[in-house]
């Protein structure tokens, strides 16, 4: 392939302009082959907090509940398992390809700690719903000071 100089470049703009718009045209469509580069990919999640508890769902169509692994480490709760993929090799050509497969993960920060006990997790339709209760927060109690 030969490098065009700068020279070149300004010798035909419009060559090089029609040829930076086909590239972005179809940049969008692209997708980088989970296995090539082997990056997890994340699924969209949304986050709710209540005055009792935090709820995370998570968009998982097409993965198995059984694919699904849920951890919670302190305050960090992460999701990950693995969607497959439903087009095999055997087209010749792709003209969009939006859905992501393959391995994901997703790791979640929460705010403040929660009941690591009471925490559930639920698959439905394509939708995991986790249930993070907050640790109950007991008064406060006077603490006499002392003198010595």
């Amino acid at each position: 392939m030969h490098e065009m100089s700068f020279e070149e470049l300004a010798d035909d703009p419009e060559g090089f302009r029609s040829d930076i718009e086909r590239f972005f045209t179809h940049f969008a469509q692209w997708k980088s082959p989970q296995v090539i580069f082997g990056k997890a990919w994340r699924p969209r999640c949304d986050v709710y907090e209540s005055d009792r508890s935090y709820h995370v769902v998570v968009e998982l169509a097409g993965v198995s509940e059984d694919s699904v692994e849920v951890l919670l480490q302190g305050r960090t709760l992460v999701i990950r398992g693995e969607r497959p993929s439903l087009h095999a090799s055997r087209y010749q050509r792709v003209h969009m390809m939006e859905i992501d497969f393959g391995r994901f993960e997703r790791a979640l920060e929460l705010p403040l700690p929660v009941d690591e006990d009471r925490t559930t997790a639920t698959y439905r339709q394509g939708f995991l719903i986790v249930e993070l209760p907050k640790i109950s927060r007991e008064k406060g109690r006077d603490i006499r000071i002392v003198q010595t």
